[in-house]
């Protein structure tokens, strides 16, 4: 998928130093990937408002093409809209973190178990092998790097179901949880990253209730957990 995950250059989350491309004929697909990358990230902190002018100037755009992009953010839940106001970059909050968590939980663990049933072994093999090329070099990778290789990761699992409506979601919780994730990262390490290879060795022996079990406990969080994340997340966005 084309989108903020290629497009993130270093391991810690911050502001791109390098100005955003001015160029004729920006479309609104490429004003929605920047400014995509930009509410993932949180470039503009949480809360605050998106300065439509300032937008329309960086990207040298009308405000007609970056007003349908925004709007598409809206509809992913990267922003929101207030009547009269404006738009706004979506707050970093305990609850909305801890239930995209259990939402993924439950898609990726229903995914499985019909992973179970469904899934070519040829495609459960290049998933494992993609997970051994990742884990070769993940002394060296940068954080951002890692996160976005699991993400991948884990859209390719579910993918494994053939249900193209998991992958479609998980896809949307990724962008909204990728900067939690992002944090924790630099702050645990790799510690969950083993647990990949064991639910895909669950999924070739065709053992349905250890894939979900195995799914379930990879992902769920506690919310002492998010909640430590979190804060460091607003530290780290309030002290940059």
């Amino acid at each position: 998928m084309a989108g903020y995950s290629s497009l993130i250059r270093d391991s810690k989350p911050r502001v791109r130093e390098t100005s955003a491309p001015k160029r004729a004929g920006l479309t609104v697909n490429d004003l929605y990937e920047h400014l995509k990358e930009m509410a993932v990230l949180y470039t503009i902190r949480p809360g605050e408002r998106v300065n439509e002018l300032e937008l329309a100037e960086r990207f040298d755009v009308s405000r007609t093409p970056l007003r349908e992009a925004l709007n598409r953010l809206v509809a992913e839940n990267l922003l929101t809209f207030v009547p009269n106001r404006g738009f706004f970059v979506r707050e970093l909050h305990r609850q909305d973190i801890f239930d995209l968590f259990e939402l993924r939980r439950s898609i990726e663990a229903s995914a499985v178990q019909l992973a179970v049933e469904r899934a070519d072994v040829k495609d459960v093999r290049a998933l494992r092998k993609f997970w051994k090329d990742t884990m070769k070099h993940k002394a060296q990778a940068p954080a951002a790097q890692l996160v976005a290789r699991d993400e991948e990761f884990h859209v390719r699992l579910v993918a494994l179901s053939g249900n193209n409506e998991m992958v479609r979601t998980m896809y949307g919780i990724n962008a909204r949880i990728h900067f939690v994730r992002w944090i924790d990262l630099e702050q645990r390490g790799h510690d969950a990253f083993a647990e990949h290879l064991d639910i895909l060795d669950a999924i070739e022996a065709r053992d349905a209730k250890r894939c979900r079990e195995l799914t379930e406990t990879h992902i769920t969080w506690r919310m002492e957990e998010i909640a430590k994340v979190v804060d460091a997340g607003v530290v780290r966005l309030f002290s940059r």
